[in-house]
């Protein structure tokens, strides 16, 4: 980094050689060293940097005192330093002090005053004092705007970005879209040369922009500068979808995005990287919204930008590619998606080696693809492969071992083998409770089918009370599966001839049924029916006639 200005650093670092042996301390000592420690900023070695502009703000304070013009600007340039370097309060503390300088030889509405407050509010940023970061762009904006100042409209955009971001941070989602909107507007318009209002505005004009870059590449113009300011509009486009995403408005949010993707598109010079992450951005919104086929569009899109700039084989690209693997399997493109999650296997274990997590992760999406295919034993070696990646980077009991020992015990119910199944389901659950974690609702009502079809009422039993107290704890106390699950507990009692038992369980299905249906739905009818049955087999007569009655008051009632 410091090649490009090692000659000027010599004929600097001679000059100030000279200029200490002849002059002392001096202003034109302190600017030598001023400009050398910015020579070395731009070079790399900041620590050098803040070294000689301390050097030159000693020297200039016992030269000309601590209130000299030269003084503040030394202060903004510390406090720069300061900024990359990370010390943030240090940095504040210059820009204060630059600030107070500068104040006492322009006044407050300077525009140069303006230029420390923009720097003073991103290193706020930086530090993540939001509210604080806001005051300060506004105070920028302020003088900006101010007639005098207002000239130069490139001056302003960027502030208003900054205070953009501050607001975001700040939840202030409304002043935030109205302020990137602001941004955005200023930055059209610079390179159109009219006002442009607002993004239907701009959409309009975004056709002829793209011709006259192409015009322009093919005249062999410079076009660097219409490069990145379609750049910066691409940007401000990008932070406007986030803010409409945050206020809920998706659509805004998707179109908006679409848009920043069409200009970063319509680059001279492509940057690939953000092409990338726009189209991956709205390829997830896509499929959130379930529009598969475009989803598929943008992902190939970000796929492409980027082996662009990354190459084949990076983890960036395989993660794209399991996305792509993704929407095929939604689509029900199983050999597209198989290739395509082959592919990405290859490249994260060739980036990640054969036993991280990601790897699994992908070897779990190929046995869903291979159970969904019918080809359960090619499923199980894969999900075995993933349990003993798992186990070996997590140990034995972790969640994730619990979650692939599920999906097994589902490939062995297909596979009609139900002890096997049963043994899986167990040590999920084992697993789950060992980690005092929520059992698998779906997992217990497995295994307590299990248990049933196997004569194993007595666990069955067990199961089902687990399963309503879950449902309950979840759906609350009056919810029509907690009511199913009511009634399998119900056969449970019955297959261990505990008829009487079942009594409870069955009346407060009904009840809940009741309470959660109208009164002649057929639900109703089915459970009115099953007690009915029950206090039948258990000789109790009266109660049985009872609920027959209105079993049949109902019946009239749907005839009507």
């Amino acid at each position: 980094l410091r090649l490009p200005y090692s000659k000027a650093m010599e004929t600097l670092e001679e000059a100030l050689r000279i200029r200490q042996s002849l002059l002392g301390p001096s202003m034109e000592v302190a600017e030598t060293l001023d400009s050398l420690g910015l020579l070395y900023f731009k070079s790399g070695d900041t620590e050098k940097a803040v070294e000689l502009s301390e050097d030159s703000l000693s020297v200039l304070k016992s030269a000309v005192g601590f209130d000299h013009v030269l003084v503040s600007k030394v202060l903004k340039n510390i406090g720069d330093y300061y900024q990359d370097a990370e010390v943030y309060d240090d940095a504040i503390e210059a820009y204060s002090e630059s600030i107070r300088v500068k104040t006492l030889w322009y006044g407050r509405d300077h525009t140069l005053l303006s230029e420390v407050l923009n720097e003073m509010g991103i290193t706020r940023f930086k530090k993540g004092d939001y509210m604080i970061a806001r005051q300060s762009f506004s105070q920028a904006l302020r003088i900006m705007r101010a007639d005098k100042n207002a000239s130069n409209k490139s001056l302003i955009f960027p502030t208003l970005t900054h205070l953009g971001h501050a607001l975001y941070k700040n939840r202030d989602f409304k002043l935030a879209a109205e302020t990137y909107l602001e941004s955005f507007n200023i930055q059209v318009s610079i390179i159109t040369g009219e006002e442009n209002l607002g993004i239907q505005g701009f959409s309009e004009k975004l056709t002829s922009i793209a011709k006259r870059a192409i015009a322009m590449e093919e005249d062999d113009n410079d076009f660097a500068f219409l490069s990145e300011s379609l750049g910066g509009i691409a940007s401000i486009l990008r932070y406007l979808g986030l803010v409409y995403h945050e206020q809920g408005d998706i659509e805004t949010a998707l179109t908006v995005n679409k848009l920043s993707l069409s200009v970063r598109l319509s680059q001279p010079y492509k940057e690939y990287s953000a092409i990338a992450l726009m189209a991956e951005t709205i390829a997830m919104f896509e499929f959130k919204r379930a529009n598969l086929d475009n989803a598929l569009e943008y992902f190939n899109q970000a796929l492409h930008a980027k082996k662009s700039y990354q190459g084949d084989s990076t983890i960036d690209v395989a993660r794209t590619v399991n996305n792509l693997a993704n929407i095929h399997f939604s689509l029900g493109n199983l050999d597209d998606a198989m290739k395509l999650y082959q592919d990405a296997l290859e490249i994260k274990r060739l980036c990640l080696g054969n036993d991280s997590d990601e790897v699994a992760n992908t070897l779990n999406n190929i046995a869903h693809v291979m159970v969904t295919a019918g080809k359960e034993q090619e499923a199980l070696q894969a999900y075995h492969n993933v349990v003993r990646i798992r186990q070996d980077r997590y140990g034995k009991n972790h969640s994730s071992v619990a979650t692939t020992l599920a999906s097994m015990g589902d490939v062995y119910i297909k596979l009609g083998k139900l002890e096997i199944a049963m043994t899986y389901f167990e040590q999920c659950i084992r697993i789950q409770k060992l980690n005092q974690e929520h059992c698998d609702e779906r997992v217990l009502e497995n295994l307590a089918s299990i248990y049933g079809k196997l004569g194993e009422w007595h666990k069955a039993e067990s199961a089902f009370k687990e399963i309503v107290q879950l449902k309950r704890s979840v759906q609350g106390e009056d919810s029509l599966e907690v009511a199913k699950s009511l009634d399998l507990l119900a056969v449970s009692y019955i297959e261990q001839d505990r008829c009487v038992d079942s009594i409870e369980h069955l009346k407060e299905a009904l009840r809940i049924r009741k309470a959660c249906l109208s009164g002649e739905d057929g639900e109703i009818l089915a459970s009115l029916n099953k007690l009915a049955f029950v206090y039948k087999s258990c000789e109790m007569t009266t109660e049985m006639m009872d609920v027959k009655a209105e079993f049949d008051r109902i019946q009239n009632m749907r005839k009507k």
